[in-house]
């Protein structure tokens, strides 16, 4: 009789272990159910943040990429406009700092016979004389103070004999009776005149000096 209660009581014990398994092993089922929805949630939100993030992304690199080029285009604009800049200022300083006749000078070819070849064209300065003493009675004109100027003309006309100074001469007579220069040229001399030969050929080289008025006369 004892025997029996035992048997009844050990199968009692295994019963009761079973369903405790069970329950345990549906719990851990139950759990890791939860904790794979937890990961699924938690990686489709990371997914579509990080798919945000990459638009953003590509947005601020297309951004940038315009922004580089407005930059490299302000640079070129920048360096284009410094270039124009120097150029208008050299302009300003060269044409600031001719002379007042040099435009009329332009005109020079025009009278230039075909025949006579400009070599070389200079100008001359000479210091102004000393004014006179105060003592002195008569005064210095404005014209007898003021610094003088000579522009020399160089060159050579063809053929290398009374011909070529012939037309020398008739140019350096066009130059002073013409309305453009007539006014610019206080005398005009012939100082040198003679014969060379120039590559085989015979030409007349020749050398005017050009006395010019003074800037306030005119």
């Amino acid at each position: 009789m004892k025997l029996q209660l035992n048997v009844i009581r050990g199968r009692g014990i295994s019963s009761r272990a079973k369903s405790l398994r069970r329950i345990l092993f549906a719990c851990l089922l139950l759990v890791f159910m939860l904790l794979m929805m937890w990961f699924g949630y938690a990686y489709r939100d990371n997914y579509y943040e990080i798919k945000d993030n990459e638009v953003s992304l590509a947005l601020i690199s297309e951004k940038i990429s315009s922004l580089n080029e407005e930059a490299f285009r302000i640079v070129e604009y920048k360096r284009e406009w410094d270039f124009l800049h120097r150029r208008v200022s050299l302009s300003r300083a060269l044409r600031g700092s001719q002379i007042w006749w040099t435009p009329k000078l332009q005109g020079l070819s025009e009278l230039m016979p075909e025949n006579i070849w400009m070599e070389s064209l200079s100008l001359k300065r000479s210091p102004p004389p000393p004014k006179p003493a105060p003592s002195s009675e008569v005064e210095a004109s404005p014209t007898e103070v003021r610094s003088s100027m000579t522009l020399l003309l160089q060159g050579f006309a063809l053929p290398g004999d009374d011909r070529g100074l012939r037309s020398i001469e008739n140019f350096a007579q066009q130059l002073k009776g013409h309305p453009a220069f007539g006014e610019l040229i206080r005398e005009i001399n012939l100082t040198t005149a003679r014969r060379i030969e120039k590559e085989e050929v015979s030409v007349m080289s020749f050398r005017l000096s050009l006395g010019l008025v003074a800037e306030k006369r005119l």
